[in-house]
């Protein structure tokens, strides 16, 4: 077999790269991390040449680019490559139906995090997995029921380089959950997060919307990641919602309300608490954003969102 995984860029992706290669019992030749807005992309560019699979992982489906993902599958499969694409987000049933009809095998689980979903479709029983997907879907699920959830993600997500992301996939494949080398980047993570949160409190800004607290924030360089701040921010700001924009993007994160709709709107999608979608910032107030002028690009960014959210609405989170 010969194949290669295509998964989202963290935590939950890596996991579901390493928990289908301990499945197929090998690693992919090649593991490219990429976002739901860039999927497509990606999979028109795979050489398919000496390839039997192309594994997609943790990647979600927008609005904006379900026909070109649907064409980009079609094109794999006519070539006689094999398509299995395992995802936990919100999926509508017409863009399952339509990617079963490009040829793609479908396995789609809200109930459990991506490397779950990887798990119950390949019907592993390996132990190893099993560890990888508690401690995985305790962090993306937002279960924080297994302490490892938490170290996997800093150690995972210390470096934007792939070729790290790379090695924690070869780990997980040798059964390495943790060891010498974890700790260390942990110890490293933790002391750049303390260091982050003392400057959070210049990046954001907290307005009221339909009478419920929203922090509307501009995405600063280095620590703490967005999940992280969504969380300190909310706490210490009595915000119900945390909103990043980071000139390109825009996420969404609450516990209280449901925002995969607001992403929607902007051409994404993602969790019922955590999603995403695209918003390009003018470039003359990104401009002043780099020059250290801040009010601008949040007051923009801010108007965006109040708009979305009166449009929307607010519906409650539901807790199982």
């Amino acid at each position: 077999m010969s194949y290669v995984a295509v998964v989202h860029n963290d935590l939950d992706g890596t996991c579901s790269a390493a928990v289908y290669a301990r499945a197929v019992g090998e690693l992919p030749s090649k593991v490219f991390f990429t976002e739901p807005t860039r999927v497509h992309k990606l999979l028109k560019e795979i050489r398919l040449e000496g390839l039997s699979e192309v594994t997609v992982a943790d990647l979600g489906l927008n609005s904006s680019t379900v026909n070109d993902v649907v064409e980009a599958v079609r094109s794999i499969t006519s070539a006689g490559v094999k398509v299995r694409w395992f995802d936990h987000h919100v999926w509508r049933e017409e863009w399952a139906r339509s990617l079963t009809e490009a040829g793609a095998e479908v396995h789609v689980d809200t109930s459990t995090c991506g490397a779950g979903v990887v798990l119950k479709g390949t019907s592993s029983q390996d132990e190893v997995s099993k560890r990888i997907v508690s401690a995985d879907c305790a962090v993306d699920m937002w279960w924080h029921d297994d302490p490892l959830g938490e170290k996997l993600r800093r150690v995972v997500e210390a470096s934007r380089e792939y070729s790290w992301k790379e090695h924690m996939v070869r780990k997980f494949f040798e059964g390495k959950v943790w060891d010498e080398e974890f700790q260390r980047v942990l110890e490293e993570q933790v002391d750049l997060e303390l260091r982050g949160y003392s400057v959070l409190h210049k990046y954001y800004r907290v307005i009221t919307v339909n009478g419920v607290k929203v922090a509307i924030a501009l995405r600063w360089k280095g620590r703490p990641d967005i999940s992280y701040a969504a969380q300190y921010v909310m706490s210490r700001s009595g915000a119900s919602i945390f909103v990043s924009a980071n000139g390109k993007s825009i996420s969404f994160r609450s516990s209280s309300y449901q925002v995969r709709e607001y992403a929607v709107k902007f051409g994404g999608g993602g969790h019922p608490l955590a999603a995403g979608g695209q918003l390009r910032v003018p470039w003359i107030r990104r401009f002043l954003f780099s020059l250290g002028v801040r009010g601008p690009a949040l007051s923009w960014v801010a108007s965006r969102v109040v708009e979305v959210m009166k449009e929307v609405g607010l519906r409650p989170a539901t807790h199982s």
